[in-house]
């Protein structure tokens, strides 16, 4: 969005009172204020584009791709409905929902309520670490409700043995501390170095050790951390070259320098394709102002508690 411009978007993009007004209104012509669970709208038609009749060839495979996308997701949604209310009603056990939908069951042990370093699917979601972690849940060592991920992602778990936290002897964790303390100091001297060189080369210094230049965008991404890519798009276009740093946290910290500014890298995709990612993200992040909103409005307050557990937990993904 540029000041207020949202570009092209289609049906779907928008929260349903926003897009029932934009759809009704003629090129050019301006709207009655509109109200959201955003606020209040006035919307300006600038243009209409689409709509065009098109040969059935040229569009057979792209009708042939959104059936199988029609049908993939009502699939998913009769798949979710039973291991909704499955993992709800038979709240003793996962396995029931397991097999009516054939998935499986996989046991994590040593769980704690903070998504450990490195961890990936559900145990990576804090959102269903609180579902596992709710003082119910615990209590009862049922089932926790369905919970969404996104991406078509469905996940219940429960807890087969809980430990509540206790204090450690020192001569059990001396090697964890003298680890973790040569760990912090090893990234804080680091950084140090790492913002002193940047300081000089920001100040006109030979820069030296760098690594050999490479090209590098948001899909393409060289097996490169995401932070690094973040910080490198949103480096300063002016003055070339231009440096900015990224710290890793006791990973280290990288100085990086911008030589060069290219046009959009093909790999991104096309712009027909560019469009519709746009409008689904468009979407998502709606609903996600939408839930923050009734959350906001109704007080709603999430809480849990539990340290660490052994838990098994089963997903449902389309």
């Amino acid at each position: 969005m540029q000041g207020g411009d949202l570009d092209f978007f289609a049906r779907g993009a928008m929260v349903k009172p926003f897009e029932d007004a934009a759809f009704a209104l003629k090129p050019g012509q301006l709207s009655e204020v509109v109200e959201s669970d955003f606020g209040y709208h006035v919307i300006l038609l600038t243009a209409v584009r689409g709509g065009e009749k098109k040969a059935f060839e040229s569009v057979k495979a792209e009708i042939e791709n959104e059936v199988k996308q029609q049908l993939a997701q009502r699939r998913y949604a009769e798949a979710a409905e039973i291991f909704s209310n499955t993992v709800y009603e038979q709240a003793d056990s996962l396995k029931p929902a397991a097999e009516k939908l054939k998935l499986t069951v996989r046991t994590a042990s040593g769980v704690a309520r903070t998504p450990a370093q490195g961890t990936t699917g559900a145990l990576a979601s804090p959102k269903f670490l609180e579902a596992l972690f709710a003082a119910e849940t615990l209590r009862n060592k049922r089932n926790t409700e369905a919970v969404d991920l996104g991406g078509s992602q469905l996940v219940a778990g429960r807890i087969v043995e809980y430990a509540p936290s206790r204090k450690l002897p020192l001569a059990e964790v001396k090697d964890r501390v003298r680890e973790r303390v040569v760990v912090e100091q090893s990234a804080a001297l680091a950084r140090k170095e790492a913002l002193a060189r940047l300081a000089a080369w920001k100040g006109g210094a030979e820069p030296e050790g760098l690594e050999p230049a490479m090209t590098v965008s948001r899909g393409r991404q060289q097996e490169l951390p995401p932070a690094l890519i973040d910080a490198v798009m949103k480096a300063s276009p002016a003055p070339l070259p231009s440096w900015t740093g990224v710290d890793f946290g006791d990973e280290g910290y990288a100085v990086v320098r911008v030589d060069k500014l290219l046009p959009r890298d093909a790999a991104a995709g096309d712009d027909k394709r560019l469009q519709q990612q746009y409008g689904q993200i468009w979407g998502a992040a709606e609903d996600e102002a939408y839930y923050a909103a009734l959350k906001e409005r109704y007080k709603v307050k999430i809480t849990g508690v539990a340290k660490s557990a052994d838990a098994e937990q089963s997903g449902a993904s389309r």
